[in-house]
């Protein structure tokens, strides 16, 4: 799910790899909308055992120009939908006897920059969400962690908030590809459930903004 629309790419490249897929659109500012989408999950694929948190939105420049609608929009979205969607999907998973729950939040949330205050204030309550989870979790088997990634290469990740619309290709050493980093998240979901990594700062070699 995403905070706005589904990509179909993606169901197309799991089919083209012999999975299946099911694509769900969800507004993530929207509680309705969140609801529904796991009401979705549930009666059409099944009770959900994994849940992966990365959509994300931003409201960029100085605080004191940030309107208040802005910034609870972002809070919406990256704060208020993880904790929704792990609320939901507590009950599923604690029945089956375990999940896993990846909660990607940004080497944001671990150092502050300027003319990201909504972004930065959300991914530093995203660590504070995924331990308190983790340790209501652990007991019934459910894996929560914290992932925090660096530059990533696409219009979104780069370091510098004016950066952020280049679409010109960067090397590896300096922007990680995005299925790289979903590789790692697949091998975290697909870990032994005795093992968790509790927290994982992702960066390219060469990272800009970190640490």
């Amino acid at each position: 799910m995403t905070s706005r629309t589904t990509r179909p790419g993606g169901v197309a490249a799991v089919a083209e790899s012999g999975g299946t897929a099911t694509a769900i659109p969800a507004d993530l500012s929207d509680l309705a909308s969140t609801t529904a989408a796991v009401e979705r999950v549930s009666s059409e694929i099944g009770a959900p055992r994994v849940l992966v948190n990365a959509a994300a939105t931003d409201a960029p420049g100085p605080a004191e120009d940030l309107a208040v609608e802005d910034w609870e929009r972002v809070v919406r979205v990256n704060l208020t939908a993880p904790f929704l969607l792990a609320k939901l999907a507590f009950p599923y998973m604690r029945q089956a006897g375990g999940g896993t729950i990846v909660n990607v939040a940004s080497v944001a949330g671990r150092r502050g920059w300027p003319n990201a205050t909504a972004y930065c204030a959300t991914k530093f309550g995203l660590t504070g969400l995924t331990q308190a989870l983790a340790a209501e979790g652990a007991p019934h088997g459910i894996r929560v962690m914290s992932m925090y990634p660096g530059s990533m290469a696409t219009h979104w990740g780069s370091f510098e908030p004016s950066d952020r619309m280049r679409r010109e290709p960067r090397p590896a050493e300096e922007s990680l590809p995005a299925r790289e980093v979903a590789d790692y998240i697949a091998w975290l979901v697909t870990a032994p459930d005795h093992l968790v990594v509790t927290e994982a700062v992702v960066a390219p070699i060469r990272e800009r903004g970190w640490p």
